[in-house]
């Protein structure tokens, strides 16, 4: 991809930098072009090389800055450590307090916030991170005084506000939740996750013609408007935060752009939806609630549609996405699991359910190798309650794990675990079924 695009992207060079790169050497050059392209994996590569010939504090922490763009995040604090260890800088023990709050390890995080804070109480930045740690732990209250600290401290005032009103819309609070996000749309400083949020939160306040507007406007709806806010209206907030962002399937996600100077996707904004680590979060940053017990089994089913079309092999190609390398099944206890192994870990997030036996994620910078194309036909081959797998390209970086079940879906388990190997990371798909 990148040769495909090389003489593009030199044109573009020479033409708007007025030959800003005549005098740069060939791997200031490189370099240059792989951050156009935000290519993090091409750009780990440089930066090791350069480290390996000399180290320094500049090009280590700028390493591990990439590495932690790429959701590696135990290979950021590797090479972060020297320099935690060895200088008092801020922003370096604030990326390693990032990482561990991705890695589940709010404790050692929090030390490292809590002194932090001690010696800076008035960095936004710092009690706004603090926050995300607390929401993921599911200190909602204790969240929002510290994003409330941060908001009157100035911080990026998009990203705070949308935090605090997701703490209002899990302790269900949808009126000043609608309150705190209006006050951002009406002003046009929202990007998608403001408005996911913001509908999210007319329709529970049963203000069914303003949440329509908003998806017509803003083109947010692919199918049926009526559709969307009649399940939106029976969904519930996840009681647990996931530390990423990004929307339902069934909506169009307008905004995808990383910060030009950090590189990362709204890294201090909890996610759309609340899960993992917060991952959390696409269509309002909201979960499903469990659904009521049918009367019956099966046959009361709120069936997804189509699922007898066939399967077809993932398509196109994601720039600098990490790989599905295996995809594993097993038999559970009624019920059957799924596991996805990669060599990076992967971010994810627990799409809404708008059907009795339809399970999505949404893998964040992720596609699977063709191989698991095979794994799939398997998988679905072997275990007759699995009648689809899916892997979607959503044309923004991610792609949608669609499993759908001949039988009702009682409950589901989605969890990121490690194990040996190459492929250490490893994604946990549980469901039981009715």
């Amino acid at each position: 991809m990148v040769k495909k695009l090389l003489p593009i992207v030199m044109l573009a060079v020479l033409s708007g930098c007025s030959g800003g790169l005549s005098n740069a050497s060939e791997d200031d050059q490189k370099e240059y072009i792989l951050t156009q392209l935000n290519d993090y994996q091409g750009l780990i590569e440089i930066y090791r090389k350069k480290l390996s010939l000399q180290d320094n504090v500049d090009d280590r922490y700028h390493l591990s800055m990439l590495y932690n763009k790429i959701g590696d995040y135990n290979s950021s604090n590797i090479y972060l450590k020297p320099l935690v260890e060895s200088n008092g800088d801020t922003k370096y023990s604030l990326l390693q307090a990032k990482n561990l709050i991705e890695l589940g390890n709010e404790s050692d995080a929090r030390d490292i916030l809590d002194n932090l804070i001690s010696k800076d109480e008035a960095n936004g930045e710092l009690w706004n991170l603090q926050g995300i740690m607390l929401a993921q732990q599911g200190r909602y209250s204790d969240a929002m005084r510290s994003f409330e600290k941060a908001r009157g401290l100035f911080y990026n005032e998009e990203i705070v506000i949308n935090n605090i009103a997701m703490m209002e819309i899990l302790q269900q609070d949808y009126v000043n939740a609608r309150d705190n996000l209006l006050s951002l749309y009406v002003r046009k400083k929202y990007r998608s996750q403001t408005v996911y949020n913001l509908v999210y939160s007319l329709v529970k306040i049963g203000d069914y013609g303003s949440a329509r507007k908003i998806l017509v406007s803003e083109k947010m709806i692919l199918s049926d408007a009526d559709e969307l806010i009649s399940s939106l209206a029976k969904l519930s907030p996840r009681e647990q935060v996931q530390l990423n962002v990004q929307n339902n399937s069934k909506w169009v996600k307008k905004d995808s752009q990383i910060d030009e100077k950090s590189g990362s996707h709204n890294e201090s904004s909890l996610p759309v939806s609340v899960n993992k680590s917060l991952s959390e979060q696409h269509a309002a940053n909201i979960a499903p609630a469990p659904a009521p017990a049918p009367a019956v089994a099966s046959k009361q089913c709120d069936l997804a549609e189509n699922q007898n079309d066939k399967v077809l092999p993932f398509k196109g190609k994601i720039a600098n996405a990490k790989s599905i390398a295996i995809l594993t099944s097993a038999s559970i206890t009624n019920g059957d699991r799924l596991a996805l192994y990669s060599s990076y870990p992967i971010n994810f997030m627990l799409l809404p359910k708008l059907y009795d036996n339809q399970i999505e994620l949404e893998l964040f910078s992720v596609q699977p190798l063709n191989s698991i194309f095979d794994s799939q036909l398997a998988i679905m081959n072997k275990r007759p309650d699995v009648k689809k797998i899916e892997f979607i390209n959503k044309g923004d970086g991610n792609t949608i794990l669609r499993i759908i079940t001949a039988r009702c879906i009682k409950s589901e388990s989605i969890k990121r675990t490690t194990t040996t190997g190459k492929n250490k990371e490893k994604i946990l798909i549980d469901f039981t079924y009715e």
